[in-house]
């Protein structure tokens, strides 16, 4: 069973309801200690009245400093009647005196009390708006950390939030955030620049040691029992320099800078020039490739680095093929870009094992029996790095690489822009 996840409110959303509670918490609590406060000087004053009559027992006045010629008594005794306070000081005028002016102070209490609820109301409304002005307010610095992070990643980490504003907490925030991205950006600097300048430093030894392992080899030199050992020495070097070349690819990819993508890459193009340059490695493998390239156009790409993933794609659909085996090549659009799908045949995976090829020196079932033998031209694919290249490139080019188990064996590689 299946339960339903609640969404929890943003803290934003919270921030504005906390705000608004306690304003409205505020005008509740001074709108009922206004009411109280009214009712009891209304009280205190009814219980304080004086009558004033003067010699024909007409009311002169109620409470305040009677007049010289007249004659007053003050009201005193209090009793409950009908709602009404009524007060008995010995005649019914003096009587009548009382219960008209509590008449009025509960006519005035009856008022206040729907003033103050429809002022509570309003306020209400008011303090809600204020308070998510003010939240708002709050979060726009925050907003724009939020969407400066969103924009950097590991190939452009020379953006700087470089928050403008008091010297608050959110600005020692983005300052701490600006200092942990120089450290990041040195820090891949680094490791790029030491990939790059290993791979070249290597490069030479190597070919040094080609070199004096094939002269006397082709000059017939070597005694015909230390040939083997010779032709394993070669293979092994060989492999030596694919890895450094596919190492130096991959630093490339991942140092490549984003301002250098100015133009449009049509893939039709650029898959059959692929094909083309397989057909050799095809032809051995007896592989039947069959292609559905409608006009498909990805504005603002590298195409050497697009040419190199897709060049990996279907250098690996051929390595982990099976001999006689196919593979389809296919590209469309989606409203968001477009796409390029290499299918091919060969062992089955489950859906783990294929997410996990694009790991570093991972060659699926092959990984720990590589094989001598395997054709090399190195891209990396024999190596285990094609697809690590590939989604190297892909993340550069803000595209995604998914790879999913084929049902009838093999693996189905998508590229999407």
């Amino acid at each position: 069973m299946t339960g339903t996840v609640k969404r929890r409110w943003s803290f934003r959303t919270r921030l504005t309801a906390l705000i608004a509670a306690v304003f409205v918490a505020g005008g509740t609590a001074l709108l009922v200690v206004q009411y109280f406060l009214v009712q009891g000087l209304f009280n205190t004053a009814i219980d304080g009245l004086i009558r004033c009559v003067d010699d024909d027992g007409v009311t002169v006045m109620a409470g305040g400093n009677p007049p010289a010629d007249a004659e007053c008594t003050e009201i005193t005794g209090s009793a409950e009647s009908d709602g009404i306070s009524q007060v008995t000081v010995g005649n019914d005028g003096e009587q009548l005196l009382v219960e008209q002016t509590t008449v009025v102070s509960q006519e005035v209490l009856s008022g206040l009390l729907l003033w103050s609820v429809v002022i509570l109301l309003v306020f209400t409304a008011v303090a809600v708006v204020a308070a998510s002005w003010l939240s708002r307010r709050s979060f726009v610095r925050i907003g724009q950390i939020t969407d400066t992070t969103k924009r950097i990643t590991h190939h452009d980490l020379h953006q700087r939030l470089d928050l403008p504003g008091p010297a608050d907490e959110i600005k020692e925030l983005g300052d701490t955030i600006d200092g942990m991205l120089n450290g990041l950006e040195a820090s891949f600097t680094r490791q790029a620049r030491f990939i790059t300048n290993a791979s070249h430093e290597l490069r030479t030894p190597l070919t040094t040691t080609r070199t004096a392992l094939e002269i006397p080899l082709v000059q017939g030199h070597v005694p015909p029992d230390l040939e083997p050992a010779v032709q394993r020495a070669l293979e092994a070097n060989q492999r030596s320099e694919q890895l450094i070349a596919a190492l130096l690819k991959l630093a490339q990819a991942t140092t490549a800078a984003r301002g250098e993508i100015q133009e449009s890459v049509d893939l039709a193009a650029i898959i059959d020039q692929c094909i083309t340059e397989h057909q050799g490695a095809i032809a051995n493998a007896n592989l039947s490739v069959t292609t559905h390239l409608p006009s498909v156009t990805i504005g603002a790409a590298d195409p050497t680095l697009l040419g190199l993933a897709i060049d990996n794609l279907i250098d690996n659909a051929i390595r982990h093929n099976q001999y006689g085996g196919t593979i389809q090549i296919t590209t469309g659009t989606a409203d968001d870009g477009g796409w390029v799908q290499v299918t091919n045949s060969g062992a089955r995976f489950s859906a783990d094992e294929a997410a996990r090829l694009i790991e570093p020196f991972n060659r699926g079932h092959t990984t720990r029996t590589y094989s001598h033998t395997t054709r090399t031209t190195g891209g990396g694919a024999s190596l285990g790095l094609g697809l690590t290249l590939v989604q190297n490139i892909a993340d550069w080019m803000g595209a995604t690489l998914q790879l999913t188990p084929n049902e009838d064996g093999g693996v189905v590689a998508r590229l999407e822009f």
